[in-house]
């Protein structure tokens, strides 16, 4: 079984995108709670815009 990995993007409210990478949506997911508890925001005011195989090279924040 492999362990591939692939790239979620979110987007806040104010346009901003972070980029993690995660082995599923799942853990994605459990991310970008984690960074919504950070930022002191809601976690439903984050949207997934993207997911992929490759990293989106216009991400301002990202973590590999």
């Amino acid at each position: 079984m492999s362990n591939k990995k692939n790239y979620y993007s979110f987007e806040d409210p104010s346009g901003t995108t972070f980029e993690y990478r995660a082995t599923s949506l799942q853990q994605a997911m459990v991310i970008k709670k984690k960074l919504a508890l950070e930022l002191g925001i809601s976690k439903e005011d984050f949207e997934l815009t993207n997911i992929s195989k490759k990293r989106n090279a216009s991400s301002e924040n990202s973590d590999e």
